[in-house]
């Protein structure tokens, strides 16, 4: 398995809207905070954290398939 890591911001295609439970939102943007702390300009959104989390799960899903 692969490791995680939070792309940069960047532009999306495609609107969706999901829920999430508060728990999860907290510990996201726990995240983001920290890895835009002591940047100049915010450089992670939760937007770029989710769609970074969906390509590895869909990656790591491949690699499960292989097995």
């Amino acid at each position: 398995m692969g490791k995680f890591i939070i792309k940069k911001s960047y532009k999306a295609n495609i609107y969706k809207s999901i829920r999430f439970p508060v728990e999860i939102n907290d510990k996201i943007n726990e995240i983001i905070n920290e890895a835009n702390k002591d940047l100049n300009k915010k450089e992670y959104s939760f937007n770029g954290f989710v769609i970074s989390a969906c390509e590895f799960a869909l990656e790591n899903m491949k690699d499960e398939k292989k097995n």
